[in-house]
Order: structure tokens, then sequence, then C-alpha cells
């Protein structure tokens, strides 16, 4: 199996993982508050990516660290951090099916900084295929969640909040990019990761209840655990380890396939039913993805008969 391919499983793995953390996360938001759950699956992270990190054959040196600690920051921050701290407060602000909706717009924004920041080229394929799979993506959530409360301006302001939310994940891809340039991804995921665990538990305790750790149940702590080490510290790892052989704004328009595996999850989990227009929009999207890797795959071609 080529490194390319290893690549391409990689990112798909890493939108199953967090389709399904969505999942977990209604299972038990009765119980816990979004942001207490991040501060909680980031936190529970942090010591197996320790483990795994002190294991690692290749290991970083702390050199390697200290040289790149900002970008790391940066990836940690505009990830983890604001991103999702963001979102959960334009949630609170917007109806749900804004916020989704809106989420959508992460790889448009990634195309779009990653042209002038790593120099990589906005191809035909790659519009095209973002188009489509943002529009499928649209498809599928405008049919799952339909509210149609009145605009307000707290309802506009939650949706700029939600649009600021999917600049910084954009962010996020880039600097994971940047950062694994000298660093791997498993140190990338762990440093980032233990830099804003601090942030995010004061911002848990600004915003939420923090409380409930008193009173969650087990099934609770389970399923937190189970988000903490595998939606979080290997989906993130395996995030970072595709941009090696992905571009940045590739990998981001292939998290629009996060839609279609959550529609699917939600009729298999929480028996929701599914639609002919989510089926229509999960094959658009897929296609539109698709599409958008032809880009690269055309462009090693290219190279390939050059030489």
């Amino acid at each position: 199996m080529s490194r390319a391919s290893l690549a391409y499983l990689a990112i798909i793995i890493t939108t199953v993982l967090w389709s399904s953390s969505l999942i977990f996360a209604k299972l038990i938001f009765a119980e816990v508050g979004p942001i207490v759950f991040v501060a909680l699956r980031y936190t529970l992270a942090c010591p197996f990516l320790l483990v795994v990190t002190l294991q690692h054959k290749k290991k970083q040196t702390i050199q390697d660290v200290k040289n790149n600690w900002k970008i790391l920051l940066v990836a940690g921050l505009s990830g983890p951090f604001i991103s999702q701290i963001l979102q959960y407060v334009g949630l609170n602000l917007t109806t749900a099916s804004d916020a989704l909706l809106l989420m959508n717009l992460t790889p448009i924004f990634a195309v779009m900084l990653a042209s002038p920041i790593l120099s990589e080229k906005i191809t035909f394929e790659k519009v095209l295929g973002l188009t489509l799979a943002t529009v499928g993506a649209i498809l599928i959530v405008a049919n799952t969640t339909p509210e149609f409360t009145a605009v307000g301006i707290w309802r506009l302001v939650g949706d700029l909040v939600v649009i600021v939310s999917t600049v910084f994940f954009a962010i996020n891809g880039i600097a994971g990019k940047i950062a694994m340039k000298s660093v791997d991804a498993i140190s990338t995921t762990f440093y980032s990761t233990l830099f804003v665990v601090p942030f995010i538990w004061i911002s848990a305790i600004l915003l939420d209840n923090v409380m409930v750790l008193f009173t969650m149940s087990l099934q609770a702590w389970i399923i937190v655990l189970w988000v903490g080490i595998v939606n979080t510290a290997i989906a993130f790892i395996l995030y970072y380890e595709s941009m090696k052989n992905i571009e940045a704004s590739l990998v981001q328009i292939m998290l629009n396939l996060i839609a279609v595996w959550g529609v699917l999850m939600s009729v298999f989990v929480l028996d929701e039913t599914v639609t002919y227009l989510q089926i229509l929009g999960g094959a658009v999207t897929i296609v539109g993805v698709v599409i958008a890797q032809l880009a690269q795959a055309r462009r090693k071609v290219n190279k390939s008969h050059q030489q």
C-alpha cells in the first residue's frame, strides 16, 4: 500500500471517528455540558498521548519542540480550543440547523488560506469538488435539522460566531501542515493538545457547569474516556499524519465526509430516519471529495511524466 493510499485511509478513519464523537456527545449531553465534554476529552487524551510519544521509535527531541512551539501552540489554540469553544458559544446563540450548515464552510476557508500560505494551487477539480462536497453536506444537514425560528440579532451574532469558528479550524489544518515539516504527527498532537488544556478548563469554569464532574454516571465516564483516547488522541494523530502526503486544503475537503458518516451512525445508533434527500446529499458529497482529490493525483502524474 502506497504512502498516499495510507494517508487517504487515515483521513477517512478520522472522519468516521469524529462523526461518532457527535453521536457519543448526544448520548451524554443530558449529564455533561458541551464545554466540559471538550475539556474532559482533551484532558484524558494527554496521558495516552504522553505514553505513545515516549514509546515512539522516532522520538522528537525537546529542541525540535522548542524550535516549533509557536506553530504547535497555534495548532492547539485554533483547533481544540478556540474553534470548538466558539462553535458551542455560537450554537447557544443561534439554531442547531444554522450551526451545522455553517460548519461546512471550513473547507472553503482552508482552500483560501492554503493558497497564499502553503502555495497550494486552486485548481478546477479542487473548486468543483469543494462545491459538490459542500452542497452535499448541506443537503444532509439541512434535511436533518429543520428549524424555522425568526431571524433576530442574537441568531445573527451566533451565526457569525460559528463562521469564525470554522475559520479557526481551517487555520488549525494549515498550522498542522506547517508543524508536520519538523515535528512528527504524534508529537504534534501531544504538544498542541497539552498546551491548550488549561485554556479549555478556564472556559469550562466560566461558561459551563463543572460541578457535573461529581455526578457523572459510569456510562458517561466510559464514553468520555473512549472519545478522549480514540476519537481525540488517535484521530488527531491520523489527521496530522495524513497531511504528510495530502494537501491541507484537500484534507479539509474530505472532512465533509463527517456529515455522511454522521447520518449513517444516527440511523443505526440513535434510530433516526434517513431521507432520500440525505442519501442524495451523501452521494454528492462523496463524488465531490473524489473529484477534489483528482487535483493532486493529476499533478503527481504530470510530475512523473516530466521526470
